[in-house]
């Protein structure tokens, strides 16, 4: 409906669209609703219609995500992920949705490091539907960083990220790369649902690729071998889990697996180790409970 409303009275709601999106903030921030999120989503996805030209519906979108997000992470400082899922699911489907219109806007904003590391305290929802807004949201945040840091290796060319924030997603995955490797890891061990383990290793397998080769290709270090951070994180994450729940000699197994995946660039079987050990660790872990 609000596509077809912006087609055709679009000249009539563009000169307004600065009041529709105070109303929708001020009501969001008044009663916490998750259908201000879904409206403020549908109006980032006619952005392009609403406003005069492609700058101003880049910075609508901007402006929407960072008023919005203001809000909800206001909300989220007092209410935990998992206590208001609706709200979660409908926030992250919001930043989805805008880091795909307008990546080098969103991606760039001044706070998007603090919606960066909401993601990551968000991956501890234990919601479904939650999960996998979450979950997408950190697809859009590093699947495209991940292509374009293999087009730079394999062109040994700047151009291909000129025009996308690949520098600002590399240092915040340097900063905060540990706390979303061990959410990811521990909660496809025993938090996620079963049915989204899949797109969490492919988030992993994207941090890892982004951590392990990110700093060196931005640096143009090209000969350098991949850094072995991810592992260290992974090492880090797997001491929180008891000897009675996985040995010692479970996760030198997996450490060392991941670190020769690493090392050997070959992240398809890194997707493999992750799905499959963190599948063995629940069915051994679900039996004795």
């Amino acid at each position: 409906f609000l596509r077809v409303t912006a087609e055709f009275y679009g000249a009539v709601l563009r000169p307004e669209i600065g009041q529709v999106v105070d109303a929708i903030v001020n009501a969001f921030r008044s009663t916490g609703l998750g259908v201000y999120l879904w409206l403020a989503r549908r109006i980032i996805g006619v952005s392009g219609t609403l406003a005069t030209d492609n700058a101003a519906a880049l910075q609508l979108t901007a402006t929407i995500v960072e008023r919005m997000s203001e809000a909800a992470l206001s909300l989220f400082a007092t209410t935990s992920f998992s206590d208001a899922p609706e709200t979660t699911e409908d926030y992250f489907r919001m930043i989805e949705r805008a880091v795909e219109t307008a990546p080098g806007y969103v991606l760039n904003m001044n706070m998007f490091p603090l919606i960066f590391q909401a993601a990551a305290a968000a991956l501890d929802v234990n919601h479904f539907h939650a999960q996998i807004a979450v979950l997408r949201a950190w697809a859009q945040f590093l699947g495209p960083t991940r292509r374009h840091l293999r087009l730079i290796r394999d062109s040994s060319a700047d151009s291909h990220y000129d025009a996308y924030p690949v520098n600002r997603v590399v240092d915040l995955c340097a900063a905060n790369g540990l706390d979303v490797a061990a959410r990811l890891l521990l909660g496809m061990m025993h938090r996620f649902d079963r049915e989204n383990v899949a797109e969490a290793a492919d988030v992993f397998v994207s941090l890892t690729v982004i951590a392990s080769d990110g700093p060196c290709i931005i640096t143009a270090q090209l000969e350098n071998p991949p850094l072995p951070t991810v592992c260290e994180w992974a090492q880090t994450a797997l001491v929180q889990v008891p000897e009675a729940n996985l040995s010692t000699a479970d996760k030198q197994a997996f450490l060392q697996d991941l670190a020769d995946h690493i090392q050997r660039r070959q992240w398809s079987k890194i997707k493999s180790l992750v799905s499959d050990f963190s599948a063995s660790f629940w069915r051994r872990n679900s039996a004795k409970n």
